[in-house]
């Protein structure tokens, strides 16, 4: 149990004094901030109450959580101006959306940006947590990430539906490949390479019927589960991305050489909104393609790409880079540059940063790709 902390601050407590009604000793807050830190579970809240001078207990919310937290403001802490933190995590954005509905400023934060001792991470816990956040807030220490509309997030967990799909599929492929190789079964050369082909399908059944294996049968049947539900996936994404307001934004991707269906509905999906990013650095950041650094007086170490990024763009954009410098001779022309100095895997983050850059700048625009406009 956290327990009321007074901070020393005698200018500010004179500034804006607590109004006390003495008739029904109810104290008003009217004009002043107050910071909420809250550490979200799926069966109780723990909420952190910051006003400018003190630190309150933290409470438990039960559910509603949003009408209970309401009602907890509301009743001790009259009139404050509030605003409500929590960290991005399982429970998505329905609790913030749910707070603004009922006037209560909301954001939603990454986690790894809420400044942690040694201390805490090595006792953490629930209350600790929602302090954290309260107190980060309350000096402004925290801000928050980007909010999507329903319907792009409705798209975008189809979209990572469809890749939770593709490693299923690809999980079970390495399990068939694995139980030949258990059986003595020797995959003719033919057909050794990773594309399962019409043909390497037909082979597998008919090995299946010859060796009456059930157990293959029924992996078999699995993969025409998996395969179907695959492809009914992607045709609905594709029909998605043929209406308003994806159309116009899919055409311009797939017009940037290296860019496919896969990657542009992957772009969509994450990006959602380019004008979140105000310059093309941040989206850069944003997809990982910036080195850590580490500077110490007049030494400055710059090492390899950051872990914090969108880790699918970052993943497509590769992919894209090694297809596009193929297909246009200007990026042949700076990556065969690029490996001369540094290697092919570094080269390819260049050119994929580089490819980047003209998405950025035509999503923008809302123009098709061509050499003038980027």
């Amino acid at each position: 149990m956290v327990f009321a902390i007074p901070l020393i601050s005698e200018e500010k407590s004179k500034q804006k004094p607590l109004i006390m009604n003495k008739q029904d000793n109810i104290i008003d807050f009217t004009g002043q901030d107050i910071s909420c830190g809250l550490d979200v579970h799926k069966q109780q809240w723990r909420a952190t109450v910051c006003t400018e001078h003190v630190v309150k207990r933290t409470v438990t919310i039960n559910p509603p959580f949003v009408r209970s937290l309401k009602r907890y403001l509301e009743k001790n802490f009259t009139g404050g101006n509030f605003i409500v933190a929590y960290e991005a995590g399982f429970s998505g954005f329905w609790a913030q959306k749910e707070l603004e509905a009922v006037g209560i400023k909301t954001i939603v934060i990454n986690p790894a940006d809420i400044p942690t001792s040694d201390k805490d991470r090595k006792q953490k816990n629930d209350v600790r947590d929602s302090r954290k956040i309260a107190t980060s807030l309350r000096s402004g220490q925290l801000k928050g990430i980007y909010i999507p509309s329903d319907a792009a997030i409705h798209f975008r967990a189809l979209v990572r539906e469809r890749e939770s799909i593709t490693k299923s599929e690809q999980k079970l492929k390495n399990q068939i490949r694995c139980y030949l190789d258990f059986c003595g079964i020797t995959i003719p050369e033919e057909m050794s390479k990773r594309n399962w082909s019409a043909r390497f399908l037909t082979w597998l059944h008919s090995i299946q019927v010859e060796k009456e294996d059930l157990k293959l049968g029924f992996q078999l049947m699995r993969l025409g589960e998996i395969r179907k539900l695959k492809s009914n996936i992607l045709k609905k994404i594709r029909s998605l991305m043929q209406t308003p307001p994806y159309e116009p934004i899919t055409k311009t991707l797939q017009s940037v050489p290296g860019v496919g269906p896969i990657v542009s509905m992957v772009l969509l999906a994450e990006i959602m909104d380019i004008h979140r990013f105000k310059s093309v650095d941040h989206l850069i950041s944003y997809a990982g393609f910036i080195p850590t650094s580490k500077t110490s007086g007049e030494k400055e170490r710059v090492g390899a790409m950051t872990n914090r990024k969108n880790k699918r763009i970052n993943s497509m954009m590769i992919q894209a880079a090694w297809v596009a410098f193929k297909n246009d001779n200007e990026l042949l022309a700076k990556y065969e540059a690029f490996r001369k100095r540094m290697g092919g895997q570094k080269a390819i983050v260049r050119i994929a940063k580089i490819l980047l850059r003209r998405i950025y700048i035509l999503w923008k625009k809302g123009e098709l790709y061509n050499k003038a406009s980027v």
